[in-house]
């Protein structure tokens, strides 16, 4: 009786946090704010599809549907992990490890892996669609994940960074009293998690962690996977942007969007030493607005400023002859990435 009422307590406790805090609604609830914003852009380019001319070489101005892979090749060795792409072979053997598998085209995070050994490998690989397109990627061993927003207009020698996110991924932190199952119950990002997380870790969830003993319970960098993000734009810095734009530059016609990255610390990051994992085109979100300190009222503003800089570099790609795809033919290419 009392473990039910314990465990009602966090239910509900959770269940009121994900209704009141905006990090936690659905994607099309938070932007439905911004629909007017669209049309007000729309009609400022001329053009309802304005957007696909933010990034002119991307697919769909990087909005979906377009190949993760096709960019990393741009990316200078320096910057970036080691990479294969995975389309037809179902038998490949790897004698390093970890690696992070994850689809050539998607967002969100979505089918992202860390695979460990070769068994995890094929597993995987047997559970591939016949046409999918995977890319296996080296894993960066750096304790530090930030997300780093960039935009550049066309006319401009230089761009800017418009915010910087910081990740903390979740991590139970043992304290000689509590055990897995009870931190699940009791953290809310693990908890939303609750089915995922006792399932990976069954084996372990009613041990008690020795105080000073942690385990990594995701290791993947993503906000609808527990981990927390947190407005890191204090690290913005000369050396940091120079360094970005001798990534962005190798990419043609880009001209905004976010690059995940990994450092070994804060100050690191802000010299310009960091590692790409992947950059993302023109649906990118200002990831940094999570923050738990921010309003929802601060957090639309960012956005806003966000998009306001979307339309306008936009318009100056326009006036260089960039194209946006047909209404159906964009209709149609984005019923199949929807419902695919």
């Amino acid at each position: 009786m009392l473990k039910n009422q314990y465990f009602n307590h966090f239910w509900i406790k959770h269940k009121v946090q994900k209704i009141i805090r905006y990090e936690y609604w659905s994607v099309w609830i938070f932007y439905a704010a911004f629909v007017p914003a669209y049309f007000w852009f729309s009609l400022k380019n001329r053009d309802l599809l304005y957007f696909c001319k933010t990034n002119p070489s991307l697919k769909n101005g990087g909005f979906f549907g377009y190949s993760k892979s096709q960019i990393q090749r741009y990316i200078p060795q320096e910057f970036r992990a080691k990479e294969q792409i995975i389309d037809q072979d179902k038998k490949l053997t790897l004698t390093k490890f970890p690696m992070i598998a994850k689809p050539d085209v998607g967002e969100r995070g979505k089918g992202v892996i860390r695979l460990n050994n070769q068994s995890e490998l094929n597993d995987f690989l047997a559970q591939l669609n016949e046409n999918q397109k995977i890319i296996l990627q080296e894993y960066i061993d750096l304790p530090k994940e930030f997300g780093v927003f960039y935009c550049k207009y066309p006319k401009d020698e230089h761009g800017q960074i418009l915010g910087i996110t910081g990740k903390e991924f979740l991590t139970f932190h043992g304290n000689g009293k509590q055990t897995l199952r009870e931190f699940i119950q009791q953290n809310e990002r693990a908890f939303f998690r609750k089915k995922y997380l006792e399932n990976k870790f069954s084996a372990i969830l009613d041990k008690v962690l020795p105080k000073g003993k942690t385990i990594l319970l995701e290791p993947i960098g993503n906000h609808n996977r527990g981990t927390r993000f947190f407005d890191a734009s204090h690290l913005a810095t000369q050396e940091l942007l120079t360094q970005i734009e001798k990534v962005i530059r190798q990419i043609p016609q880009y001209s905004y969007g976010r690059l995940d990255v990994k450092a070994e610390s804060d100050e690191a990051l802000s010299q310009g030493n960091f590692k790409v994992i992947e950059v993302n085109g023109v649906n990118s979100e200002p990831t940094h607005i999570y923050d738990k300190n921010y309003s929802l009222l601060k957090a639309y503003r960012e956005v806003y400023k966000t998009l306001n800089h979307q339309s306008n570099i936009a318009r100056q790609w326009a006036e260089k002859g960039a194209k946006s795809p047909k209404i159906p033919d964009f209709l149609l290419a984005l019923k199949a990435h929807l419902f695919s």
